[in-house]
């Protein structure tokens, strides 16, 4: 049939009967598919419909569900604030406002020692008491009543010095009779405020002068209204910027004075001499802060041995000072225990060891990057010397020598047992090497010494050397710092 159908001949008739049935069953199979589509069309226009009830739908439950989520919210908020209205009034109900005030005083006062001990570190302590007193009235009650928590005094001077000066007046009005530390910052002179006459029982008391307006030979001094502060052990006078001069007539104010710590300060020298001034402890020396240097501070050695008879430990941290002369009086501190200095700030060593004496002198200290001049006063002096403290050592200098110098020799430290190296440089300036064998030929010469002793028996060092190998060769106990 095909070839018929492409064709131009006209059919035969039994070719018509076929193409006649071939029609017949087509026209039934359009007409079979014509229901079927009619019938699908229904259903999708169904469907259509269908989706569009859905849409509206979704869109009202969507609206629905926005406002059931604010309603939540709402609720929730109203939870939250009925939920911290019970704790409070749990917390009104707990146990810890029933705990006695002796409890809680206890615990200010741990406190308060805590912060005590970091009185001299760089941070200052916090006022326990002011800490304490703004938690609720009780608190503040109790802090008030708590003598001991108010005896951390941290004054800082301003220009509206009457404002500071009422409020420093408020501050003592709690002290009582416990005050064992008073600080002051930024004063710019030595008259000290007159509020501190309700302070005298004060046992500690530092004076930071920042750009001070001082004159020729200032002194400190008090309002004629302030008692002497007779509980005074320890006096602290820290100047950053600039050398202050003052008198040694200002420590008459007291006479219970053990300790004295001077930095940037120059003392002029006035007689007679304080009597009831029994100094045990003597920290002079300088700074590196500005443009002033530890050099320019100085003391006269005479004047200390002088006033300060009964001395046991010496800081001098400057140079020493004195016209050394035929007629200078000799010079011997008997009671010094324990001796720092910086051997390169002093500028005349050999007529300074001609002059001074320590007879019972057990700890000599040096400050400083060198030795320069340690060796001369280590032979005048390291008689009776146990322990010797050297802080820091040029890498590049003659460090190395001197030190081999004065160990190999037991002689010039005849009873040294304790070596102690704190590297204030913080780079490797230790030779291990030069003192291993330092260390060896002093103990060598000591056992071989016609007096039997024992040698250095302890080499503190820092810990930075604990690797080096030339240690295994150290004969004695080593110590890190």
């Amino acid at each position: 049939m095909d070839a018929l159908l492409h064709s131009n001949r006209v059919p035969e008739p039994h070719e018509t009967t076929i193409l006649s049935s071939m029609m017949k069953t087509e026209r039934d199979s359009i007409n079979t598919l014509d229901t079927r589509i009619h019938r699908l069309e229904q259903d999708a226009e169904m469907a259509r419909q269908r989706i569009q009830q859905l849409t509206t739908q979704l869109e009202a439950e969507t609206r629905g569900l926005r406002l059931h989520e604010d309603s939540i919210a709402k609720l929730r908020t109203t939870r939250n604030a009925l939920e911290q209205s019970i704790e409070r009034k749990q917390a009104t109900m707990s146990s810890r406002r029933r705990i006695p005030g002796e409890i809680w005083r206890e615990i200010f006062l741990l406190l308060w020692e805590s912060e005590f001990q970091r009185r001299s570190k760089h941070k200052p302590p916090f006022s326990v008491a002011l800490q304490v007193g703004a938690v609720c009235r009780e608190w503040r009650g109790l802090a008030q009543t708590t003598t001991r928590l108010w005896s951390i005094i941290d004054y800082s001077f301003s220009l509206k010095e009457r404002v500071r000066e009422r409020k420093l007046y408020h501050y003592l009005d709690h002290i009582g009779a416990a005050t064992p530390y008073i600080i002051l910052r930024k004063a710019r002179c030595l008259l000290l405020p007159s509020a501190l006459c309700q302070a005298t029982t004060a046992a500690e008391l530092t004076i930071q002068l920042e750009h001070p307006v001082l004159q020729y030979g200032s002194r400190l001094t008090f309002p004629l209204s302030t008692p002497v502060f007779s509980h005074l052990c320890k006096l602290s006078i820290h100047s950053r910027q600039s050398i202050i001069p003052i008198l040694s007539c200002s420590l008459r104010p007291f006479p219970a004075l053990d300790n004295l710590r001077l930095t940037n300060t120059v003392i002029y020298w006035l007689r007679p001499i304080i009597p009831h001034i029994n100094l045990k402890s003597l920290y002079i020396g300088g700074t590196w802060e500005g443009r002033h240097r530890w050099e320019n501070v100085s003391i006269d050695i005479i004047m200390v041995a002088e006033w300060f008879s009964n001395l046991t430990v010496l800081t001098l941290d400057c140079d020493w000072q004195c016209e050394w002369q035929i007629s200078t009086p000799h010079v011997v501190l008997r009671h010094v225990k324990s001796l720092c200095i910086r051997s390169s700030a002093i500028t005349n060593v050999h007529g300074l060891t001609f002059h001074v004496s320590f007879p019972n002198l057990t700890k000599l200290s040096n400050r400083g990057k060198n030795m320069n001049g340690l060796m001369t006063l280590v032979q005048a002096w390291g008689e009776s010397v146990e322990t010797l403290v050297l802080s820091g050592l040029e890498p590049d200098g003659d460090s190395s020598q001197h030190l081999s110098e004065m160990l190999g020799d037991s002689g010039k430290l005849p009873r040294l047992s304790e070596l102690v190296f704190l590297n204030i440089t913080q780079t490797r300036a230790i030779d291990i090497a030069v003192v291993v064998d330092a260390v060896i030929r002093h103990n060598n010469s000591a056992a071989n010494d016609q007096v039997e002793r024992d040698g250095i028996k302890t080499i503190t060092l820092p810990i930075i050397y604990n690797s080096d190998p030339n240690l295994n060769r150290l004969p004695v106990a080593v110590q890190w710092e």
